[in-house]
């Protein structure tokens, strides 16, 4: 006859909640690295993931404007049928993760016209991935603010 034998059971605590104060000022920190890519790292004291990620996004956002590419911005027109306009909707959404070198593009009128050559492809890809990738060290910068990452 075989025994059945109860395992002991494994308790797993939560991580204690971090207080109101922390939260707001790690959004903070999110909101500061979104607009200048790095500055929420910097603000942090992680001075090293600061320089390499600010250097890596302008990098990046330069080459995608002296390959051609285009920036996305509003209006949209929705005579392009509802697909188009949702890419579109999308890709201004990633264009605007640069944060501040969206800003400047755009007031210096840099990737306004579509350049209609695989350069200007890559230039819009490389634009739209510098955005994304702030994005997310902007969301680094918030995890390492509240705690949950060193």
């Amino acid at each position: 006859m075989v025994e059945e034998t109860e395992s002991p059971k494994t308790v797993v605590e939560e991580p204690p909640r971090p207080a109101a104060g922390v939260l707001g000022r790690s959004w903070l920190y999110a909101v500061l690295g979104w607009l200048v890519p790095g500055l929420g790292h910097l603000l942090l004291r992680k001075f090293d993931r600061a320089v390499v990620f600010f250097f890596s996004i302008v990098t990046m956002a330069g080459l995608g404007l002296a390959m051609g590419g285009k920036l996305y911005a509003p209006p949209f027109s929705a005579a392009t049928g509802a697909f188009l306009t949702l890419l579109h909707v999308l890709s201004f959404l990633g264009d605007l993760g640069a944060g501040v070198i969206y800003f400047a593009a755009q007031l210096a009128s840099l990737g306004g016209e579509y350049m209609g050559e695989s350069l200007g492809d890559y230039g819009t890809v490389f634009f739209l991935c510098a955005g994304l990738l702030n994005l997310l060290i902007a969301l680094d910068a918030h995890d390492i603010a509240s705690g949950k990452k060193q």
